[in-house]
């Protein structure tokens, strides 16, 4: 058995302090018993979470492919994940808002989504997937196969920041990204929206993309810290992590079979595992107490 849990981890001095107080005694229990094994990502600053290389890796893929996954597609397409968002304009420059900022219901997902298949029509071989209100897949045969677009940043390392570091280097994209803009802008449902105070829809974030050229990867995604982490809603967080303890990791520290835990944060991805170990260091690990808090911090 095999658990993932992006985002375990942030650098934010809050997150950090939130996380300081709580209580995770099958994290804990977990950690002392077993050990590190791989570890994926490099800094804070690269253009997809580390979580998302374990799962390439996983999958025995050399490049992930997050939206070929998420609308389980074959190898036939190339797909993007196409998000609908916010661009907040400040004194100090342009945040991208959370999309769950947007408290986007499925029927407006749908009237936007409808009118940017303008854009990216059926009948030059586009293909549409609405997975959620927030979470749309568009595939192509062939239009998303620049390597130059495989590099974009995904929306997990975009949300709730500033845009600038994050700004798609490709032409193309920058290309699409300023045409949707163009489409959203003036669109009746977003003048609905703003009337009654909610945030228009004024563009759209395109990134994770690849085509799934793997096999299927052996491991449970638990993906509950992701939204109250981009959101910064870190007393939510720390529910997510309570409930995570009680309920998935609960059952992996009792879980009779082999046991894998892979913890996800802002710069690696680590994979701990029960390896062989001497008769001394299993007598040193039954009165081990794991530093829970440190081996986050360092992710």
């Amino acid at each position: 058995m095999h658990l993932m849990i992006p985002h375990a981890g942030s650098l934010d001095e809050a997150a950090r302090h939130a996380f300081a107080s709580l209580a995770l005694p099958n994290l804990a229990t977990l950690l002392a018993r077993l050990s590190p094994a791989d570890t994926w990502g490099s800094d804070e600053f690269s253009p997809l979470p580390p979580h998302t290389l374990a799962l390439a890796a996983l999958r025995g893929q050399a490049e992930p492919s997050a939206a070929a996954w998420a609308a389980s597609a074959g190898p036939e397409l190339a797909w993007a994940l196409m998000t609908p968002v916010h661009l907040a304009v400040g004194t100090d420059g342009v945040d991208v808002l959370p999309p769950a900022a947007l408290q986007l219901s499925e029927s407006d997902a749908a009237r936007f989504a409808a009118a940017l298949h303008a854009l990216w029509p059926a009948a030059e071989g586009w293909q549409w997937q609405l997975l959620d209100a927030t979470r749309w897949a568009v595939g192509h045969a062939t239009a998303l196969d620049d390597p130059e677009l495989a590099r974009t940043a995904s929306i997990e390392r975009a949300a709730g920041r500033p845009i600038e570091p994050w700004l798609p280097q490709s032409r193309v994209l920058r290309r699409w990204q300023n045409e949707a803009q163009m489409l959203l802008h003036g669109h009746a449902l977003n003048n609905e929206r703003e009337a009654r105070g909610a945030h228009a829809v004024n563009s759209v974030w395109i990134g994770d993309i690849g085509r799934a050229n793997g096999k299927p990867a052996d491991v449970t995604v638990d993906a509950r810290l992701t939204e109250p982490l981009l959101n910064g809603d870190l007393a939510a967080w720390a529910e997510a992590w309570q409930r995570l303890d009680a309920g998935p990791l609960a059952a992996l520290a009792t879980h009779p079979g082999t046991i894998s835990l892979t913890l996800g944060g802002e710069r690696f991805a680590t994979r701990f595992t029960a390896q062989p170990l001497s008769f001394i260091e299993k007598l040193r690990r039954r009165f081990r107490t794991s530093d829970v808090a440190a081996v986050l911090e360092a992710l």
